[in-house]
């Protein structure tokens, strides 16, 4: 009886993940925050554009709130996919690949450093009631907080820095034996142009309507 074929996994995998696709860790309290954001921000901008004569510093004030909002709480995560992690954070974006990623560890959110540099997630922030993670820190390790074995990553309601981290390290433990070197050393960071365009437009309109109209 012949052996059954074995199938590649999908590119867009996680290592040891299965056919799963790339994941965007983010807390679902980010979301909540940003909805009740939204709609206190249309109560107060539909009576400040419709009742003349409309209150422009009231409209720009509003306007720069659900920009920082969005920024600040709403578009952070962590994408993760077959090679590595994507860090974005309010006005940059790091890109990470497994054999780059030489420490994990989380202090107020999950901290990753490659080559030297550290890169902080701001989409995954950490448990306070939860030991630190880390090299050198007073912490349960990677078997104890997430169970022996484990490369599921946290659901969106348990997205703490404690839990990510410890799946990190065993996915950079997966690729490195699943590949065998072969996904490359890929550590970079960049501005995002939407979110400093934003910020940027959002001030502008704040400035001119507060201080110049």
């Amino acid at each position: 009886m012949s052996p059954e074929p074995q199938h590649p996994e999908p590119e867009g995998a996680t290592p040891g993940a299965g056919d799963r696709e790339a994941q965007t860790l983010r807390p679902g309290s980010s979301i909540a925050v940003g909805v009740i954001a939204g709609l206190c921000g249309l109560a107060l901008l539909v009576p400040a554009l419709l009742t003349p004569p409309r209150s422009w510093s009231l409209v720009s004030v509003v306007l720069l709130v659900l920009v920082l909002v969005w920024l600040f709480v709403v578009h952070p995560c962590v994408v993760v996919h077959a090679e590595g992690l994507r860090l974005v954070n309010p006005l940059r974006t790091v890109e990470l690949t497994w054999p780059a990623i030489t420490e994990v560890r989380s202090r107020w959110s999950l901290e990753l450093v490659a080559d030297g540099t550290r890169y902080t997630a701001w989409g995954v922030p950490a448990d306070p009631g939860r030991p630190r993670y880390g090299r050198g820190m007073l912490n349960l390790g990677a078997n104890q907080v997430r169970g022996r074995g484990s490369t599921e990553l946290p659901t969106r309601s348990k997205v703490q820095a404690q839990l990510v981290a410890a799946e990190v390290e065993q996915l950079i433990a997966a690729d490195r034996k699943r590949k065998d070197g072969r996904t490359p050393r890929i550590a970079t960071q960049a501005w995002d142009p939407v979110s400093v365009g934003l910020l940027l437009a959002a001030t502008v309109f704040f400035v001119i309507a507060t201080f110049v109209a």
